[in-house]
């Protein structure tokens, strides 16, 4: 299933006709984490659990940071693990009043380095070190203090608000769109003379094209 999730993802990126993409859940949580039941590394070499346990993960942190047009992620209730990254790797995140949110593979005595890829650009160190190291449960108050998410809605409005948004999302240009998240991914670590000058190729380059 998270292969599949990569593949849908790169698949819809690549269509000229979708603006956004969401990612949502129908059942009762948003995601309560990746099922590693009957997974084994006996007999494996490093580089085969690298590639055949490890790389089915990291290739939808990969297709989420590579899809050219923004991607949000609409949690209406808990997002465990992998689901907390997969909402930290989105562009945007909404919430509901409801949602939760943690990293709890510590706790298994597992080091979620593969988690912590998908959101280190995205929290504050200090709050990244405290997530990971306590595993602790934040409600979507305390994300979206912490900037995991960007806005949060009651649970009883949460599907009619993501909806209205995402409707006026995707009504842009998608040059716009692509223009916006090229910049935001490619300006950081960027000086700020550089970071000027990326801002106004790309712009010219987007109004070129009107």
């Amino acid at each position: 299933m998270i292969a599949a999730l990569a593949r849908t993802i790169r698949q819809l990126g690549e269509r000229s006709d979708i603006h956004v993409i969401a990612i949502r859940s129908r059942g009762g949580a948003f995601c309560g984490g990746r099922d590693g039941r009957g997974e084994t590394a006996a007999g494996l070499t490093p580089y085969q659990v690298r590639n055949q346990m490890m790389g089915p993960v990291l290739s939808v942190y990969e297709a989420l940071a590579a899809a050219p047009i923004p991607l949000v992620a609409c949690v209406h209730a808990e997002a465990i693990g992998f689901g907390a990254a997969l909402v930290g790797g989105c562009d945007i995140a909404l919430a509901s009043a409801a949602a939760e949110f943690a990293f709890p593979e510590i706790a298994h005595n597992i080091a979620p380095t593969m988690a912590m890829s998908a959101v280190i650009r995205k929290l504050p160190p200090a709050v990244l070190s405290y997530l990971i190291y306590s595993g602790e449960r934040i409600t979507a108050v305390e994300a979206l203090q912490y900037g995991l998410v960007g806005k949060i809605y009651p649970m009883e409005d949460f599907a009619a608000s993501c909806g209205t948004f995402l409707t006026r999302l995707a009504a842009r240009p998608r040059p716009v769109l692509e223009t916006i998240k090229k910049y935001q991914n490619g300006a950081v670590g960027l000086s700020a003379t550089q970071s000027f000058d990326y801002a106004g190729a790309l712009l010219a380059l987007v109004r070129q094209e009107k």
